[in-house]
């Protein structure tokens, strides 16, 4: 059974027994894009003014396009801003989500040596589906530098894998029209477990990452790639490219 569906912002998916099928696109780096140039001076009167610049033939007014807005910066997640520390973080969830002190579990990651406070929330917006928003803290200065959210069937039982496109293709929509650089956003790469719905980075090197995931096979007719969505997950960085973890010193072995 093939299923066509179209979202606003979104590619559009075919469901193949369940799965998307993606056309072949290069894998998008993980470093940053470049930093977006400012636009060049415009030189001489608007089309239609005067001499004078402000005036046309008929002598009135000509009236400028108003100043692009400045691209919005990436601080936090809600009520969660970076650099918080854990207390202000449990402060901010319980604000955020109504839900008791005993509904935050906290854990940490040996590897990175970082702590996480992760709570299980049954519907961040509607229709979006239950999710775990995980608050990560940094190893050298126990401030917030990254929150996670995730969508699978660990979240909530009953998403299907339309459904987590379907919540994927809402999410990508809302962040591709906030204003962000273009030059510092990517869009629908294809990677080798899934697909980039959206990342970018802001001025001050903070970034939201948008991936739908999980398993993906090749087509022996056509060679299509087709994806069986598991997993959205949903990420924001403090610092995307120095994140504060724990890493063994260069020489050290």
């Amino acid at each position: 059974m093939r299923i066509r569906v179209r979202m606003p912002g979104f590619i559009s998916l075919v469901v193949v027994a369940l799965g998307l099928s993606l056309a072949p696109r290069p894998v998008w780096a993980e470093t940053a894009p470049p930093v977006p140039q400012p636009p060049p001076t415009v030189v001489g009167p608007p089309a239609g003014a005067g001499p004078s610049g402000g005036a046309g033939p008929s002598g009135g007014a000509v009236p400028l396009p108003p100043p692009a807005a400045p691209a919005p910066s990436i601080i936090g997640f809600r009520g969660a801003r970076f650099g918080m520390m854990e207390a202000e973080v449990r402060a901010a969830i319980a604000h955020d989500f109504h839900l008791p002190a005993r509904a935050v579990q906290a854990s940490q990651n040996a590897i990175e040596r970082t702590a996480i406070l992760s709570v299980r929330v049954s519907n961040l917006a509607p229709g979006l589906g239950g999710a775990v928003v995980s608050y990560v803290f940094g190893y050298r200065s126990h401030a917030l530098i990254e929150v996670n959210i995730v969508w699978s069937k660990a979240s909530d039982a009953g998403l299907t894998p339309e459904q987590l496109a379907i919540v994927g293709g809402r999410l990508q929509a809302y962040f591709s029209g906030e204003g962000f650089a273009a030059a510092r956003t990517a869009m629908n790469v294809a990677l080798p477990d899934g697909l980039l719905l959206f990342r970018t980075i802001d001025a001050a090197g903070r970034a939201i990452a948008l991936i739908l995931s999980g398993p993906v096979r090749s087509e022996v007719k056509g060679g299509k790639r087709i994806l069986t969505p598991d997993t959205l997950s949903l990420a924001y960085a403090a610092d995307a490219a120095h994140p504060d973890v724990f890493r063994l010193e260069k020489g050290s072995f």
